[in-house]
């Protein structure tokens, strides 16, 4: 049992103190320092530890504590990509209370009324620019509840 706790506050100081974006990562660490575990055993640690993988605006990864990426989720702007095919948008982004739609220029104005024309139960409402939307959530919906559904009805290639 010594060995197992040995183990999971090694895993614990390397992912506080250094930016780790694999297991194989880790893993090679930890070998490093004279552990003896395999990939599973360290998935199985990880999993009990509830450290999260999470991904980056970058398309990288980082593992972190769990205390960490609660933090992270709630005071960091999230960041969508749409499916490419959603006819003239750019990009979806998130603050903690509104979401921001970016569009080709001229394509706003149009974007916003199906916007508003769909219903959904996560809008309130929009307002629209020459190339942006400011898309307001309904009481009880977080941004990526909108975002989310926003990807769902806009007008396809």
């Amino acid at each position: 049992m010594k060995v197992k706790k040995d183990r999971i506050s090694a895993i614990r100081e390397i992912i506080q103190s250094r930016d780790i974006s694999s297991q194989q990562e880790l893993l090679d660490i930890l070998q490093q320092q004279g552990h003896k575990l395999t990939q599973a055993t360290l998935s199985r640690d990880l999993k009990q530890m509830q450290i999260v993988k999470m991904s980056l605006r970058d398309g990288g990864y980082l593992y972190v504590m769990p205390d960490v990426a609660a933090s992270m989720k709630s005071n960091l702007a999230s960041h969508f990509v749409p499916p490419r095919n959603i006819k003239g948008i750019m990009s979806i982004e998130c603050s903690t209370v509104l979401v921001v739609v970016r569009t080709k220029p001229g394509y706003a104005s149009s974007i916003a009324y199906d916007i508003d024309q769909s219903m959904l139960p996560e809008v309130m409402g929009t307002v629209a620019g020459d190339d942006t939307i400011l898309v307001i959530p309904r009481g009880g919906y977080n941004t990526n509840q909108v975002a989310e559904s926003l990807c769902h009805v806009l007008p396809r290639k």
